[in-house]
């Protein structure tokens, strides 16, 4: 399910149920974190995290309450931000076109001015790219890594000059 489907469900619908699982399949007690699996393409969180990252989140997508008997978990559905410059970066397509992998990304830096986090139209169930200030914000949580995956041009390249 994309997340503007997930979001649409969550809205016009009764809270999404999730459990808190403890133990790995072979028994071992799992590594308790702030930030729980759900998706790739959505954050799925404890609310002191949310409490914690929701200035750099705020105005960027939808966040969710979560049922659940485990504890207070919240959902951030990021807002899908065209920003992607497909001439620049290495994609690869399906016989339809449809985008299904990006080996190299390039964004136009002018599309991200004020974007703290968002997914791109050509992978809507997609890896969820984060820029410094969510970066700053969760980096402090157990079971989060982030991977560069661009480098911005030098600052004063970044926008054109008109």
């Amino acid at each position: 399910m994309n997340s503007t489907d997930l979001l649409s469900r969550l809205s016009s619908s009764r809270r999404l149920r999730v459990r808190l699982i403890r133990n790995s399949e072979r028994g071992t007690l799992l590594q308790a974190s702030g930030l729980l699996w759900l998706s790739s393409h959505v954050l799925t969180m404890t609310a002191t995290v949310r409490d914690a990252v929701c200035p750099a989140l705020e105005g960027h997508g939808a966040l969710v309450p979560l049922q659940s008997d485990d504890g207070d978990f919240w959902m951030f559905i990021p807002d899908v931000w065209d920003a992607l410059n497909e001439a620049g970066s290495c994609l690869t397509r399906f016989s339809s076109g449809r985008v299904i992998y990006v080996s190299r990304y390039d964004f136009h830096p002018d599309r991200l001015v004020g974007r703290a986090v968002f997914r791109i139209p050509q992978l809507p169930k997609g890896p969820l790219f984060c820029t410094p200030p969510v970066v700053e914000a969760l980096s402090g949580e157990s079971g989060v890594t982030f991977k560069q995956v661009w480098q911005p041009p030098a600052l004063n390249e970044q926008i054109p000059k008109t």
